[in-house]
Order: C-alpha cells, then structure tokens, then sequence
C-alpha cells in the first residue's frame, strides 16, 4: 500500500476499517474513564507537584500507551510494524528534523503570539472569558507540575513532561491514530491533518490551537516519511523538553533575565520570513532524504 512518494508499510490489518476505528474509540474511552478514575483518586487530597506528577504519568500510561498497544494488537498481527514503533530513524533524518525544528521557532512564536491575541467577537464575551479561565486554571496546574528549582526537580520534569509525555502521546495520536485513519480510504495527508486536529482540541487550550495543530501536523509528516514512531518522539520530547527547562530557569533566577525562547524572532518581519523559508528548504531535503532511505528498504 504505497502513495507517490513514501509507503504506508501497513501490516495485515484485521476487520474493516469502520471496525477498526471503532475498535479504536471503544478501547480510548475505556482508557480515558480509567485515567479519569485513577487521577481523580490521585489528586483527592489536593493539586501537590508530587500528585500531579503522580497522576500525569497515570494519564500517560491509561489514556495514550495502553489504549495505543492494545488497539495495535487487537487489529493488527504486527502491532510494532503498525504503530511505526519497529524502525528508527537514521542520524541524518533525525539532524534535518532537528534542523526543522529550530529553523522553525521564530516563525512558530509568531503564531503563538497571534493566537493568544485573538478575541472573539462581543457577542461571545462568555464564551472568551470561559477560555480565559480554563487555560489559566491550566497554567496555574502546570506550574505547580513543574514546581521547584533544584537539578533534581528538573530532571524530574524532563523525564515526565518531557519524554514520557513526548512519546506516550506520539504512540497515541501518530502511531495509533493517524495509522489506522490512514488504513482506509482517507489518504496519509488528509489523515495527518486531521490528526494533528483532534491532537490540539485535545489539549483543551484554545489560545495555543494553532500553534499546536502545526506541531502535530509536522509531527505527522515526520511519521509518515521516516514510517518511525521515534523520530517524532523525539522532537515531541525536544519541544516539551524546551518548555520545562525554559520554566525552571525563570523559577531559579527569580525573575532576573532569562532568554525566553517564545519569544524568539516572534516581532521581526525578517526572521519570520527567513524561518519560513529555512524550514521550507530543511523539509524538502528531509523528504528527498527520506524517499531515497524507502527506495532503498523497499
């Protein structure tokens, strides 16, 4: 099962595709409802740094990993092969990802920068203020998540937010999703996007859906072109990674001068453009990359 320019290398597959989404949802609400149990009891006693942690890496292993090894097996002879999870990618495609992605920050901080700008129109002034609230009862939650200054504290936080929660979320959304949507008749690109979509409406923070809905999409076609569930996680892990060390210097320095990579380029027309044009030039050499490394396996 091939496109133009890289294979979907998708194993047998049992049932017909409507069975195997549905399979997939049944198996994620479960997870979800026990993820929801587990961290409820977790968090009972209140949101401590060592409950949240606690309960994040619950949320880990119920809602994303679980549900996304036992959907590969139940539909697949080869769930390894089907969640991508059986290939690493080659030191060179990981170097152009990483190019990629840092080539790619200043023009992504612009449109964070634009996203936490929108207002939406008076007529919706509830529904704004609503948003409002719950990402900042969101922020206030990962702060606490994050909290404390030592090495310690940060490798913690590296190893929870940043890799477990990197890679969980890659088996889930690309490694499982986007997958099994791209079995049937939706073709990759068309299910990379509408994966990258239910991956930022996950997350419930409208003030970063755009920014979000980019990250996974360029997380799908990393997937998709390398067929190595690792690749994104390790930019995945990259990105998450950036966000907690970035948090645990601000804390440490108590509010002495820190270089925030948000902010990177976010106000300069010309680095925008030049980010916009580096990325465009970095994917083509990993696509070209890529479809030489199939070409070769297949």
């Amino acid at each position: 099962m091939a496109t133009a320019s890289h294979s979907l290398n998708l194993p047998p597959l049992r049932f017909s595709y409507t069975l195997r989404i549905f399979y997939f949802l049944l198996i994620t609400f479960v997870g979800l409802m026990a993820a929801l149990v587990v961290m409820t009891l977790i968090l009972h006693g209140g949101n401590t740094t060592l409950s949240l942690r606690i309960a994040t890496v619950a949320q880990d292993l119920l809602l994303f990993i679980i549900p996304a090894v036992v959907t590969a097996v139940l539909v697949s002879g080869d769930g390894g092969r089907l969640l991508c999870a059986d290939r690493m990618p080659s030191p060179i495609v990981v170097l152009w990802a990483l190019i990629i992605y840092i080539c790619g920050i200043p023009a992504m901080n612009a449109l964070v920068a634009w996203n936490e700008s929108l207002v939406l129109p008076s007529a919706l002034a509830p529904l704004e203020q609503w948003m409002r609230q719950a990402e900042d009862a969101a922020s206030d939650q990962v702060k606490i998540l994050l909290g404390g200054t030592s090495l310690g504290d940060l490798m913690v936080s590296v190893l929870i937010v940043g890799v477990l929660a990197g890679v969980s979320e890659e088996l889930f959304f690309r490694g499982a999703m986007q997958r099994i949507i791209s079995s049937g008749r939706v073709g990759p690109h068309s299910a990379i996007w509408i994966t990258a979509v239910l991956f930022s409406v996950f997350h419930m923070q409208f003030y970063g859906f755009f920014p979000r809905l980019v990250l996974g999409a360029f997380f799908g076609y990393l997937l998709y072109w390398s067929g190595s569930v690792w690749l994104s996680s390790i930019i995945h892990a990259l990105n998450n990674t950036l966000v907690v060390f970035t948090s645990w210097q601000m804390r440490r320095v108590s509010g002495g001068d820190v270089m925030d990579i948000d902010k990177i380029g976010a106000d300069s027309a010309i680095m925008i453009v030049v980010s916009l044009v580096l990325v465009t030039v970095a994917f083509t050499a990993l696509n070209c990359i890529t479809k030489k490394q199939n070409c070769v396996t297949h």
